[in-house]
C-alpha cells in the first residue's frame, strides 16, 4: 500500500514538472507568423464618406464613393470603412449626425467606428460631360490635412483614374512597422514588398516613450510621445519583412520599437532630413512634456566605419598613384620608340614592361576601389545611387 501511494505521488510530481516543460515548447513557424503577423501597423483604418454632389444624385456619388473605397480596400494599406456601413453603425449610435458629407461630423464618426483617417469629397459633372472629384483626407487624431487632390475623368477613364488616386494616397499616409531583430549595425522589420518598401528606401526608427503628469509616480494611460532614435537604409525586402542598416542612430532599436516611413519620395526624404537635423542636435520640440528634459549629447563611434573610411582613401591614394606611374610610363614608352636606335633594345623593353606593370596595378586598385564603394553602400555609408566619379564627391557623402 505504501509502495503504491509512493508511486502515485511521483508519477504526479513528474507530471506537474513535465507538463510545464511540454508547455514552454513553441513551435518554430508559430513563432515565425506571431512575428509577421505583427505587420498590423501597415494598415490604418479608414472612413470613406459619401461624396457630396453637383449636377448628379446622391446615389451616384454615393456609388462613386464606394468605388473609391473599394481601390483603397486593394491598396493593402488601409481597414476601410464606406459610407454605407458607417451608415448602419451610426444610425444606432448617433443617428443625429447623419447625413454626413463633411470633415466636421465625419471625424466624429471616425471616433466612434475607431478609424483613423477620413476621406471626404465632392463629385461634379460638367457640361462638357467630364466628372471632377476633390478629396481630403484629415488624420483623426490631430485633425492634420495629410493629402489633398483634384482629378478629372470620364467614364472610359474612370478605372484608372480612381487607380491612381488610391495609390497617391496611399503613398502620402505614413507607414508604419515594427522591429522584428535588431543589433548594433542592422534590423528587421515588419514590412516587405507586400507594403511597398523597396531597396533604398530610408525608414525612422522610433519608440513610444510614457509620460508622467506632475506629482504622479506612474504613467498616465495613454500619455505618451514619440522618441526618433535613427534612421534605416533598407538593404534587402521580402515578401513580408526587410533588412536594413542603419544609416544614423542615438541608441541601438530594440524588438517592439517601431519604424514610418513615407512611400512618396519627397515626402520620404523631407522627413529623413527633418529627423536627421532632430538626430544631430539631439533636440525635439515637443508640448506633452510636462516635466523638465534634460537633454545630453550622445556619442556614438562606428568603429567598422571609421576603419572603412581610412581603407577607401587608402585605395584612392593607390589608384591615384600607378594612376601617375601609367601616364608617365606610357609617355616614356612612347619617347623611347619614337627614339628607337639599335642597341635601345633593353630601354624599349624597360619603358614597355614599366608601363605595363603600372597598368595591371592601377587596374587592381580601381577594382579594389569599387569593391569598397559596394561595401559602403551595403553598409549603408554610400547612397545606393552612389557612383565613385569623383573624389570630393565621396568625401563629402562621408563627412555625413
Amino acid at each position: 500500500m505504501t509502495r503504491s501511494v509512493l508511486l502515485i505521488f511521483f508519477s504526479l510530481l513528474y507530471l506537474g514538472l513535465a507538463v510545464p516543460l511540454f508547455a514552454q515548447e513553441t513551435d518554430p513557424q508559430a513563432v515565425v507568423n506571431n512575428s509577421l503577423g505583427q505587420d498590423e501597423t501597415a494598415t490604418t483604418g479608414m472612413l470613406v464618406l459619401q461624396f457630396g454632389a453637383t449636377g448628379m444624385t446622391d446615389s451616384a456619388a454615393k456609388a462613386y464613393s464606394n468605388l473609391v473605397a473599394q481601390n483603397l480596400v486593394n491598396s493593402n494599406r488601409f481597414v476601410v470603412t464606406n459610407a454605407s456601413q458607417a451608415e448602419e453603425v451610426i444610425m444606432r449610435e448617433q443617428p443625429r449626425l447623419l447625413p454626413c458629407f463633411d470633415i466636421g461630423c465625419g471625424i466624429q464618426i471616425a471616433k466612434i467606428i475607431g478609424a483613423q483617417r477620413v476621406l471626404s469629397g465632392h463629385i461634379s459633372l460638367t457640361a462638357s460631360g467630364h466628372i471632377i472629384l476633390q478629396v481630403k483626407l484629415v488624420n483623426v487624431n490631430d485633425n492634420a490635412l495629410e493629402f489633398e487632390d483634384s482629378i478629372r475623368f470620364t467614364d472610359e477613364t474612370m478605372d484608372r483614374r480612381f487607380y491612381i488616386l488610391s495609390q497617391q494616397i496611399a503613398n502620402n499616409t505614413p507607414l508604419r512597422g515594427r522591429v522584428l531583430e535588431a543589433n548594433n549595425r542592422m534590423a528587421v522589420i515588419s514590412l516587405g514588398g507586400n507594403n511597398g518598401v523597396q531597396v533604398g528606401d530610408r525608414l525612422i526608427l522610433y519608440k513610444d516613450i510614457h509620460t508622467r503628469s506632475s506629482g504622479q509616480s506612474l504613467p498616465v494611460a495613454g500619455a505618451s510621445r514619440r522618441s526618433n532614435i535613427g534612421i534605416l537604409t533598407i538593404t534587402k525586402v521580402g515578401d513580408h519583412s526587410s533588412e536594413g542598416v542603419y544609416f544614423q542612430t542615438v541608441e541601438t532599436p530594440k524588438p517592439g520599437q517601431f519604424v514610418s516611413t513615407f512611400l512618396e519620395k519627397r515626402k520620404q526624404i523631407a522627413v529623413v532630413n527633418d529627423v536627421r537635423k532632430e538626430l544631430d542636435t539631439h533636440l525635439r520640440n515637443v508640448f506633452e512634456i510636462e516635466q523638465k528634459v534634460v537633454i545630453k549629447p550622445i556619442s556614438i563611434e562606428d568603429v567598422d566605419k571609421k576603419r572603412w573610411i581610412y581603407s577607401i582613401r587608402a585605395m584612392e591614394n593607390e589608384r591615384d598613384w600607378w594612376q601617375n606611374w601609367l601616364l608617365g610610363s606610357g609617355i616614356g614608352s612612347a619617347f623611347f620608340l619614337s627614339q628607337y636606335k639599335p642597341g635601345d633594345d633593353l630601354k624599349a623593353l624597360g619603358a614597355v614592361g614599366i608601363f605595363a606593370y603600372s597598368a595591371i596595378r592601377y587596374f587592381q586598385a580601381k577594382g579594389r576601389l569599387k569593391s569598397l564603394v559596394d561595401e559602403g553602400k551595403f553598409k549603408g555609408y554610400l547612397d545606393v545611387n552612389f557612383r565613385p566619379n569623383a573624389s570630393i564627391q565621396l568625401s563629402w557623402t562621408m563627412r555625413f
